[in-house]
């Protein structure tokens, strides 16, 4: 924006000081014209030539009075006309009123916190002129970093506010739906380490809860001053894609999926298309309507169906307007068994059906295996964690575990309390593994003999109905435990038929789980392999090869802060990445609740500059207005 060079304002720096500055300063050139009615007027009044009348009865009759309102409507005339000349040139010049910054012009080191999350892609604008104009306050001397919760801003040193503010006009909203404590935190270390006499934090920021609410939590320090911009319109009407759930999670093989969609709406009702797309391909597409709340929408999946994405028609927040979703295909499922002699029951029922593909591996090969090997590896009969497991688990494969004998203590995962008495039986518990599971089949599964299992990190999948758990799962590192062998000993449901869809559901759960595990926006990607030979990687924009980094105990390929939703895939390793949906959830935090802990809330106005030219426009009309009124009186 080019600034006047007025004499009443002295705006001859390039940053000015004062309240008012014009877009187009040039057509002030034509302020002159203003003068153009008084110059006018002053020409007309030449004296006149004296004339005698041979009668003055006629003149004798106007009243004095009449005389004086002619001379008064001429003066007014007089001033409309040049005052409606003034607002003209002055709406043409553009002029922009800087408003009342909050801040001050004081030297100080400042860490500003923009909000680029999606939530703020209709008035992303703004924000950034808040910014901007912050930056343009600034005093000499002083000291800006920049940071988002994107991590597109992530300013490791202090800069200029000149650069710094080119910078954010080149910022656009991201699709990352993260909230601003990884900043805040960040701005209190650079903070730390300033030895700046005032320190400062300045939040711009939408006002969505979700993004501030942990500000209601935080120690702000004493000798660092906090400011928050929050935007204090309401948020704009938006259809959102909320969640999308597969069902079942994780069939059997051949069994049928389907989709569930819940969406949300804020704002009046309105219709919508809402389209399914399986492997690039639409496949099915609704007409639906909404109102103010939550739907649920079901598609059923074609069997083959490996990328699905769901999709709305594009509205106010483009980037909660669609979903994907990895499933499983037709591609029969990888399996490696590490068993002994009391295997037999467990190896037939996996085999059985033909979809799933069993290698017996011996316990030597097992810790050279990676995901690239297999989908699952069984370790059939351990005590605990054998350490080929554990490196085949940090190559990226899943590994399922069988309990059996003494079990010991795994560090991180659960403490042994020994094994059950074997004096009658246990069923299973409520799982949403097995939540389709009819009760009379349910009962069907009796566990006779099983190890006692405490868990200390693990994560309980299936507990038995007295309560221990059945099967834990350590997500650290894609390592699965059973706390029983499939043996005659351990369990009566070998003899049933319902045998091998149980086990094969429980296999199926451990080698999706991973795929399935939900990942957002911004989050890093980790592939563990065991060679360093190049992979490739695909993502939703580029596709290439990558050389794996070496660490302790192999290779890594690391995926860091994703900024775009979609598929992704490194070497024989899929992902799926989503926006947050939490992202979407309009909830403004209340300011009441942040100045009670000390920090300085203000709408974006406050530092955002007004255009007056609209304001002088009407005033230029009112004055033409009021000249025509005159005339005619």
């Amino acid at each position: 924006m080019r600034e006047s060079c007025l004499a009443i304002f002295c705006a001859q720096r390039k940053r000015s000081i004062f309240m008012i500055s014009f877009a187009n300063p040039w057509y002030l050139l034509l302020m002159p014209l203003a003068s153009g009615p008084l110059v006018l007027h002053l020409l007309s009044r030449r004296k006149m030539k004296r004339t005698e009348f041979s009668s003055l009865f006629f003149l004798r009759k106007l009243r004095e009075r009449r005389f004086r309102w002619l001379k008064l409507r001429d003066v007014l005339l007089l001033i409309l006309r040049t005052l409606f000349l003034v607002f003209l040139v002055l709406a043409l010049a553009g002029p922009i009123w800087k408003g009342r910054f909050p801040l001050g012009k004081v030297r100080a080191d400042v860490v500003v916190i923009l909000d680029d999350s999606y939530s703020t892609a209709a008035r992303f604008s703004d924000l950034k002129a808040t910014a901007s104009r912050l930056l343009d306050e600034l005093s000499a001397g002083s000291r800006v970093a920049l940071l988002s919760p994107s991590g597109s801003l992530w300013d490791t040193v202090w800069g200029e506010p000149e650069s710094a503010a080119e910078r954010i006009q080149a910022l656009a909203s991201s699709q990352s739906g993260r909230d601003l404590q990884a900043s805040w935190l960040r701005a209190l270390k650079l903070l730390d380490k300033s030895r700046a006499s005032t320190r400062r934090v300045a939040l711009i920021s939408d006002g969505q809860e979700y993004a501030l609410g942990f500000l209601e939590n935080e120690r702000i320090p004493s000798d660092v001053e906090v400011f928050c911009f929050i935007d204090e319109a309401s948020f704009p009407a938006n259809t959102s894609i909320l969640d999308v759930e597969l069902y079942p999670g994780f069939p059997l093989p051949g069994e049928e999926r389907f989709l569930r969609i819940r969406l949300g709406r804020s704002g009046k009702k309105v219709e919508k298309t809402l389209s399914l797309w399986v492997d690039e391909r639409m496949v099915e597409e609704r007409r639906i309507r909404l109102s103010e709340g939550r739907k649920e929408i079901e598609f059923r999946l074609p069997q083959a169906a490996q990328e699905v994405r769901v999709a709305l028609d594009p509205d106010s927040i483009p980037a909660d307007d669609q979903r994907f979703v990895l499933a499983s295909g037709s591609r029969r499922l990888r399996i490696g068994l590490v068993g002994d002699a009391g295997s037999d029951f467990l190896e037939l029922a996996l085999r059985v059906g033909g979809d799933l593909e069993v290698q017996s591996v011996r316990p030597a090969g097992a810790a050279r295996l990676s995901s690239s090997s297999y989908d699952v590896l069984i370790w059939d009969g351990a005590t605990s964690c054998p350490f080929q497991a554990q490196a085949a688990a940090s190559q990226g494969l899943a590994v399922l575990i069988l309990l059996d004998g003494d079990v010991e203590d795994v560090a991180g995962a659960f403490n042994s309390l020994g094994v059950s008495s074997g004096e009658g039986f246990e069923i299973l518990g409520p799982s949403s593994l097995f939540a389709d599971l009819e009760e009379q089949d349910r009962r069907q599964m009796r566990i006779k003999r099983y190890a006692r299992l405490e868990p200390t990190g693990a994560k309980v999948i299936l507990p038995l109905s007295g309560g221990d758990p059945l099967m834990l799962a350590d997500t650290s590192q894609d390592i699965y435990y059973l706390a029983m062998r499939f043996t005659a000993q351990h369990t009566e449901l070998v003899y049933r038929a319902l045998f091998p869809a149980i086990l094969q559901r429980i296999v199926t759960y451990v080698a999706g789980e991973k795929s399935q595990r939900e990942r957002f926006i911004g989050d890093t990607l980790r592939v563990r392999v065991q060679k360093g030979e190049p992979l490739f990687v695909e993502t939703p924009q580029l596709h290439y090869e990558i050389t794996p980094q070496q660490v302790a105990g192999g290779y890594r390929v690391e995926f860091g802060a994703t900024s775009d939703g979609g598929f992704y895939r490194i070497g024989a390793e899929g992902f799926v990445v989503n926006p947050d949906p939490a992202e979407a959830f309009f909830t403004k935090i209340k300011a009441a609740d942040l100045q009670k802990h000390g920090i300085k809330v203000h709408p974006l106005g406050a530092s955002t500059p007004r255009k007056l030219w609209f304001w002088f426009l009407i005033l230029a009309a009112l004055c033409l207005a009021a000249e025509f009124l005159f005339i005619f009186l």
